[in-house]
């Protein structure tokens, strides 16, 4: 059995739309990503953010070029 702690991924602030999201913000976006079943609306920006942080969450984005 591994006693190890879980690696926390470490994740770095980024400008989004204008605003900051914090380490913690990013963090609550991945856990409200692997909870969902899909996302129907999402800005460039922020599908960005999911594309380059969690690729293997990209395809519950919604197709590209859709109403943002």
């Amino acid at each position: 059995m591994n006693t190890r702690p879980k690696k926390r991924r470490l994740y770095k602030p980024r400008i989004v739309g204008g605003n900051v999201m914090t380490p913690a913000d990013l963090r609550r976006l991945h856990k409200y990503m692997l909870e969902i079943e899909k996302v129907t609306v999402i800005s460039d920006e922020m599908r960005a953010v999911v594309e380059s942080e969690w690729p293997e969450l990209a395809h519950k984005l919604p197709p590209k070029g859709g109403v943002h």
